[in-house]
């Protein structure tokens, strides 16, 4: 019997839509996103604060005319993205933000970097939204791309909670 964590779905959906390359500051909440790049040859490209992760993408995406995406993990990592993240939305440059998040099982208890994230990108980006089940990722990260290249192109914020990641499908 074989098993796939989510952040190895994550790595597929990537992959899936052309995505080459995933800019970031490596962090634990999102380990399993990283394993899942490797696998399906998706190079990481590690940096030295979230904020440049974030813009790193931003101008990936004007570059290429494609998707540009980070990854940053969870509370103090998202809240360094923001800079790039609203320059992404000032620009019209199609983004996806991949934010770790506090386990969905301690919601609301005060969890390691438990913050409101989801609302917090609200008001600049295209969508944001928490996956709250493994086995959606691969139609969230279909429908986040779509909706990032869909009309005016922007920016997407997509929370990834620990427990989401490491769990099994």
């Amino acid at each position: 019997m074989s098993f796939t964590l989510g952040g190895e779905l994550v790595a597929r959906a990537l992959k899936s839509q052309g995505v080459d390359a995933l800019y970031t500051l490596c962090g634990g909440h999102i380990l399993p996103i990283y394993e899942g790049c490797i696998n399906n040859d998706i190079d990481v490209i590690d940096f030295r604060h979230e904020q440049a992760a974030a813009h790193a993408a931003d101008a990936h995406a004007r570059l290429t005319r494609n998707i540009g995406v980070a990854a940053v993990t969870a509370g103090p990592g998202v809240t360094d993205a923001v800079t790039g993240v609203a320059n992404a939305y000032q620009a019209r440059s199609p983004m996806i933000l991949l934010g770790g998040a506090a386990p969905l099982s301690t919601k609301g208890m005060g969890a390691l970097q438990e913050m409101p994230q989801t609302d917090m990108f609200k008001t600049f980006t295209k969508a944001s939204f928490t996956v709250e089940d493994t086995e959606a990722i691969p139609d969230l990260m279909r429908e986040a791309f779509m909706t990032a290249l869909s009309g005016r192109p922007g920016p997407v914020f997509i929370a990834l909670p620990f427990d989401i990641l490491f769990q099994a499908t």
